[in-house]
């Protein structure tokens, strides 16, 4: 592009020129840092709108804004970049105070005409970089700094939850050996002449939708490369660099994989070079390293003292501490890390300066994975930088356990490409290994035993990835494959015996029993019970106790996975992952049996040992935390449950490409995990969770079996409308989740019987009596088939019918069920007095209602001798039954007593804070009390009491209900009257 000799930029009525050299600067500087998830924002009212335009069309990811609303909008936007700003010295003093602790904004930059003025800022402000009136000068120190930047997010990343730079080895061993194993067997692959095209190929794709200039660097390093210049292109800050950092930084197995080439050569140039610089004798290296935290980092780090720590890329120091104090810029952060040469001997590290395009810096570069302990954190007044002091340390074999040691061990195996897809698969990386074996096949076409494990670990690998279609074609393929290369030697016994067992248990999951069982037996007559085998035998009990699982014996599958567990136990060879897969099994199994005491146990095993040899991220370590979630919650613990939910959602391994199945289970778990904030009544949470439940299964809802979480969700959705007042939407999700358990689970009576009940109490919140009568006897005729009968449920719902009945004047029938419900509580030990009282209570109100008032009375009193004989009068019952008293008294026409009955009730419901506030009997003596007004022709004292009744009414019937209709027609005659 053809560049203008300068623009002319007025402001104040100053000038200001920036060249045709500063824009190029500018450009450069831009350019080579595209996609390292930095974001330049520059804001200026009055901008230039040439000099605008110049400047969007150099970089996608400049922003230029001259609308302070637009700007903070699309700054509070952006949650997973660094930010670097820089602002007209007019706005600086309006926006700083706004922008300044946003945690993505890494530093900010004045530019305006008198530094003079603006000065104190960068002084007072942490993230005030500096104050600059020269193009020039602004964009020389923006370039260092986003140099600077850059390898930062390439090594020191400790609290970056996506792209794990630095791990806290205390917490986080397991993943750090992992990582570690993963490096060991991408360093032993073969290279091959393929290996470095498929690097060439892959640095290709990826410059050339970014920035195609760098195409010819690439044709560069292709024509020139040789091993020895392994360190010279890395500390160029050449393409290599970006591509194997980012690569290293986001730990993405497939570029890693295709980097593998270049990494081996520089892992091997470090270690030449240090055996160099070890032969000096020298005892004692300190090294430094400058970055800018914000304070919150810096909060973290003083948490972490005696915590060990390790880069997954490969670290970058110096050995001048003013080129650190450069790098850190004014006020932050000095890392100093202390290597004692003669005690680690196992620490790699290399004085690259003489290598380096910039020789000054005195770059010392250290090996992947090197791990250190943070000694010290503090703040040195005397420099004014925060200090960090680490040590070095070779403590890598003591983190290891039984599991990671064995693991080492076979990648002296002579299939080395092979170990790898399987070392994937064990991390749970089961989408990556997946695209692994199939390119190994296509690799590997004339070797068909070759191809036969790769087919055999595609099994297993889609099993683990929730695909279970894809899991059983491939395993049945390999079955048959294995039968046709082996059938003569018997080699591949092992391996048809543990096909089978998978083919099992994919089938049990989608509880196709006879199928399950046919290839379970299959496995066992492969290998049968041999003492002189512990694995076999332990393959052998193991299928056992999935045949007794499949047909519902679960006392013996219990016995069968303990004697597993027993065999592992006794068996030295074997690792953690062996000995949690049987507690696992044996906790779910008690789970299933509801001994949760003893399926909490065993399942609290089982996590242990998993933290000690899984990744964090793995379905085994999230199901895990889900089992016990589903104890804590079948037990009430909602809290714990709520725990272990949460830390199931975090364990949960990512994809890039989500399955059905695996969508599901993350349906599930939100749903759980709502019913679970439902339980503790808090509602807004629960509907929020339920709503993310939806939203994900209907992105697999043609899967099998899908159906049944949502019968759950559906239901539980209903609930919280229900809580909410809204029945009408709360009726669909109930009637969805009705149709759903009829349609699949005919055998789930109680199920049908709790969400007709539901749908029953909707419908007469609704006004609609009949269908709240229909719904509530289906419900009733479940119940009552219970043995032993749950009284609660049959009472509760007794009680609504009995109240539909009266709504629709049908009283006898409430009476019936009334007396029903009176005579279920009177058969419980011990009994409950004030719940009979009110019962009493109700059956009066009921016979009021169809004009018998002896009754009524009789019945309404023998409720009042209750709750006055066994000292219940702070009960909301008896401000109920006074009320019904004063109710019957006024329609007698005995006004003296309804007065004092109703007068009386809300003396006690006004006395007891802790009685509803808004029972239906508040209602009544509102009404009465108003009754009792007009009749005495102290109309303003009725007018009030029918207020109050009416906006009580509203709140806890339907509109329209004839009971509101009522009392507003009364209110009407006042008003006339009166006004």
């Amino acid at each position: 592009m053809d560049l203008p000799n300068f623009y002319h930029y007025n402001k104040l009525q100053k000038q200001r020129s920036i060249h045709n050299a500063d824009l190029q600067l500018a450009s450069d500087t831009l350019m080579s840092k595209r996609d390292e998830n930095i974001t330049l924002m520059w804001f200026d009212e009055n901008i230039d709108k040439e000099l605008r335009g110049l400047f969007e069309q150099i970089h996608d990811s400049v922003i230029v804004s001259t609308d302070q609303e637009t700007f903070l909008k699309t700054i509070n936007g952006i949650t997973d970049e660094k930010i670097l700003v820089i602002l007209s010295g007019k706005c600086s003093r309006s926006l700083i105070p706004l922008i300044h602790d946003n945690k993505q904004v890494y530093l900010i930059y004045i530019f305006c005409i008198n530094k003079a003025d603006y000065e104190h800022l960068s002084k007072d402000l942490s993230k005030v970089r500096d104050v600059f009136t020269e193009y020039s000068h602004l964009f020389e120190d923006l370039q260092n700094e986003l140099r600077s930047l850059v390898r930062q997010m390439t090594t020191f990343h400790l609290f970056d939850q996506k792209q794990v730079s630095l791990k806290d080895l205390t917490r986080e061993s397991a993943d750090f050996m992992w990582y570690q194993l993963l490096k060991d067997v991408l360093l032993a692959m073969p290279e091959t002449a393929d290996s470095k095209i498929e690097m060439i190929d892959r640095f290709r794709i990826y410059y050339s939708s970014k920035n195609p200039t760098f195409l010819t660097k690439v044709d560069e390093f292709e024509q020139t490369y040789q091993p020895c210049d392994a360190i010279r292109w890395y500390t160029k800050d050449s393409i290599v660099y970006r591509l194997v950092n980012q690569a290293l930084r986001t730990e993405d197995i497939e570029a890693l994989l295709a980097v593998r080439y270049y990494i081996s050569d520089l892992c091997v140039c470090l270690k030449k070079e240090c055996e160099k610089l070890k032969a000096q004798g020298l005892d004692v290296l300190t090294v430094y390293r400058g970055q800018f935290l914000p304070t919150e980092d810096i909060d973290k780090l003083q948490k972490s003292v005696g915590q060990l720590i390790s880069a997954n890329g490969f670290l970058s120091t110096t050995r001048s501490l003013i080129v650190a104090e450069m790098f850190a810029g004014p006020g932050n952060v000095i890392f100093e890390y202390v290597i004692g040469t003669h005690l680690n001997q196992n620490i790699i590290f290399a004085d690259v300066s003489e290598h380096s395009e910039m020789p000054h810096e005195e770059e010392v570069l250290f090996d992947l994975g090197t791990v250190f302990r943070v000694e010290k954190v503090y703040f040195d007044k005397s420099s004014g930088f925060w200090k960090v002091n680490l040590v070095a340390i070779d403590e890598t074999e003591n983190l290891t356990n039984n599991f990671l040691r064995q693991r080492r061990d076979r990648m002296t195996m002579p299939s080395i490409e092979q170990e790898f897809g399987v070392l994937l698969m064990e991390m749970g990386q089961y989408s990556k290994a997946i695209s692994y074996f199939d390119n190994l096949i296509q690799q590997h076409q004339n070797d068909d035993i070759f191809k036969l494990s790769c087919y055999y670990s595609l099994a297993f690998s889609y099993a683990g990835n929730h695909q279970n279609m894809k899991a059983m074609q491939y395993a049945t393929f390999a079955c048959k494959r294995c039968v046709e290369l082996t059938s003569d030697t018997g080699k591949g016994d092992r391996m048809l015996s543990r096909l089978f067992d998978l083919l099992g248990s994919i089938h049990l999951e989608r509880k196709e029993t006879e199928l399950a069982l046919k290839y379970y037996y299959q496995s066992m007559n492969i290998n049968p019970s041999d003492v002189d085998n512990p694995e076999i035998l332990a393959l052998y009990h193991r299928t056992e106790a999935n045949i007794c699982l499949s047909q519902g014996n679960y006392t013996q599958a219990s016995d069968h996975f303990q004697k597993t567990l027993n065999i592992y136990e006794n068996w030295t060879p074997y690792d953690d992952r062996a000995l949690a897969e049987s507690h696992f099994n044996l906790g779910h199994t008690y789970l299933v049996i509801k001994d949760y005491e003893q399926a909490f146990r065993h399942l609290q095993i089982t996590l242990e040992l998993y933290k000690k040899s899984l990744p964090t991220h793995h379905s085994a370590l999230s199901n895990t935390y889900r089992e016990l979630a589903n104890i804590c919650h079948l037990t009430n613990k909602y809290d714990l449950a709520l725990e272990y939910y949460l830390k199931a959602e975090e364990s949960a391994p990512t994809f890039k490409k989500l399955t059905d199945n695996s969508v599901l289970l993350s349906a599930h778990l939100y749903s759980l995990t709502g019913n679970c904030y439902l339980h503790k009544n808090e509602n807004a949470i629960a509907e929020q969770y339920f709503k993310t439940s939806l939203a994900l299964y209907e992105k697999c809802r043609s899967s099998v079996n899908s159906e049944n979480i949502l019968i759950d969700i559906q239901w539980n959705i209903g609930v919280v409308f229900n809580r909410k007042r809204e029945f009408y939407t709360a009726l669909e999700h109930y009637k969805e989740s009705l149709m759903l358990v009829e349609r699949i689970r005919p055998d789930e009576r109680i199920q049908i019987a709790e969400l007709n009940d539901g749908i029953g109490t909707c419908y007469e919140k609704t006004g609609q009596y009949d269908l709240c009568i229909e719904h509530t006897q289906k419900s009733l005729e479940i119940y009552e088939q219970c043995i032993p009968p749950d009284v609660e449920k049959l009472t509760d719902m007794h009680n609504t019918v009995a109240r539909c009945y009266c709504m629709k004047h049908e009283y006898l029938l409430a009476i019936k069920h009334r007396k029903q419900t009176l005579a279920l509580e009177e058969q419980k030990v011990p009994r409950n007095v004030a719940q009979i009282a009110g019962l009493h209570t109700s059956i009066g109100w009921s016979y009021h209602l169809n004009g018998d008032y002896h009754l009524a009375i009789n019945y309404c009193k023998k409720s009042l001798h209750m709750f006055e004989k066994h000292e219940l009068t702070d009960h909301v019952e008896y401000g109920n039954v006074l009320s019904t008293l004063g109710v019957i008294y006024f329609k007698m026409s005995d006004f003296e007593h309804a007065f004092i009955f109703c007068s009386k009730s809300m003396e006690i419901f006004s006395i007891n804070r802790n009685m509803e506030s808004e029972h239906p009997a508040i209602a009544d003596n509102y009404e009465i009390l108003g009754n009792l007004h007009c009749i005495n022709k102290k109309q303003t004292l009725a007018f009030n009491c029918y207020v109050l009744a009416l906006h009580l009414l509203k709140k806890i019937l339907p509109q329209g209900h004839e009971y509101i209709t009522r009392v507003q027609t009364a209110l009407s005659q006042i008003t006339e009257v009166e006004f």
